[in-house]
């Protein structure tokens, strides 16, 4: 693993937050944007600067104990409408869609369900992912409903939206809260809940677009050994539909064992539990001038771990896995996103709202 030479990155805090687990900036590019806050609330981000302002308060309906709360925010791709995912007072997955005005602030009292995913278990696997693709629709990461080791089979299950990756086309103001996709995989298919783009995930915390190429790069927390990142080139034939492979193996590891049903799609890199991981947070690749040194890589961390690496893959194959050497390490680390300006932000559950800055030199 190489080092990134010292003293060229460095981590400004730009606030703070009550468990700050989300943010997202508009698509029109006016630095504006929200941040999402474990418990329920939703902040205002103005010109780049997080605010006091909540939008949205949900407090008294999201359960926020064991992994749930308040996970993942995403723009439509029109700008016009926020997207909320968060696990209910009845401990269920729940997406819901906001209106926004013309002055882009949310409009809570036209909010509208938009998928609710019943939680089989209370505490565990709410999953955390929201991804617009350049197709237009809505790629949603799902936990396979809790349990050591998936004990109700939801992640094989093709009936089952739980340990999956869905994909819809969202339509909050048509009389049916989202359409079905014409071409996801499992269209007609008989059993087969036609939501499901790829199955076989445990827990998909964090999932990103790669804007140049339009991959896909998800997140999977482990169980007992592995950590692990999965890179959903959706530009590839035989990708939609795939299965990742939980719980028949975690990570490269046999956990069930048995054989992986349909055309199983291997991890492109995972880190063990015995080097401190223990709940892997995937960021973004970065496309900008503004820093450099990560231009064209893989920003990733862990809860547990705490530091900052950089990942370089040539279409499948990885090239190179870098140690941001720059005391970058963190406390609890929640999400890695593009922020104003192309600079990475990096949420901590500690509080702390911070931005990646680089110097010449």
């Amino acid at each position: 693993m190489g080092r990134v030479a010292a003293g060229r990155l460095a981590l400004r805090q730009v606030g703070t937050a009550n468990e700050p687990t989300t943010v997202v900036f508009a698509p029109d590019g006016s630095e504006d944007g929200f941040l999402g806050e474990r418990a329920g609330r939703v902040r205002r981000v103005a010109a780049g600067r997080l605010t006091d302002e909540v939008v949205i308060d949900v407090v008294e309906d999201t359960m926020q104990d064991g992994d749930g709360g308040l996970l993942a925010l995403a723009y439509g791709p029109d700008g016009d409408w926020l997207y909320v995912y968060r696990s209910n007072a009845e401990r269920d997955d729940v997406l819901t869609s906001y209106p926004l005005d013309d002055h882009g602030r949310p409009d809570p009292d036209a909010s509208r369900d938009i998928l609710i995913v019943n939680h089989p278990d209370s505490l565990q696997h709410h999953g955390g992912s929201l991804v617009f693709g350049r197709d237009g629709l809505l790629y949603i990461g799902l936990g396979d409903g809790g349990g050591l080791g998936d004990p109700r089979g939801n992640a094989q299950d093709p009936r089952s939206l739980l340990g999956k990756v869905l994909r819809i086309h969202p339509t909050p103001d048509e009389v049916e809260p989202y359409r079905i996709p014409a071409d996801n995989p499992h269209v007609g298919d008989d059993g087969w809940a036609p939501e499901i783009w790829l199955l076989g995930v445990r827990n998909p915390f964090r999932m990103s677009l790669d804007a140049e190429t339009g991959d896909l790069w998800l997140g999977d927390v482990g169980q007992s050994c592995w950590e692990e990142l999965d890179r959903l080139a959706t530009g590839v034939d035989g990708v939609a539909g795939a299965n990742l492979g939980w719980d028949h193996i975690e990570g490269t590891r046999r956990f069930e064992g048995g054989t992986v049903p349909g055309r199983e799609l291997r991890p492109t890199q995972v880190h063990p539990h015995g080097d401190g991981w223990c709940a892997i947070v995937a960021g973004y690749v970065p496309r900008s001038s503004a820093v450099p040194t990560l231009d064209g890589r893989l920003l990733y961390s862990d809860y547990c771990k705490g530091q900052l690496l950089a990942l370089a893959v040539d279409d499948s194959t990885l090239t190179s896995e870098r140690l941001l050497n720059t005391r970058l390490d963190l406390t609890h680390p929640s999400a890695i996103v593009p922020g104003p300006g192309g600079r990475p932000w990096v949420l901590s559950l500690d509080g702390r709202v911070t931005e990646i800055t680089e110097q010449p030199g």
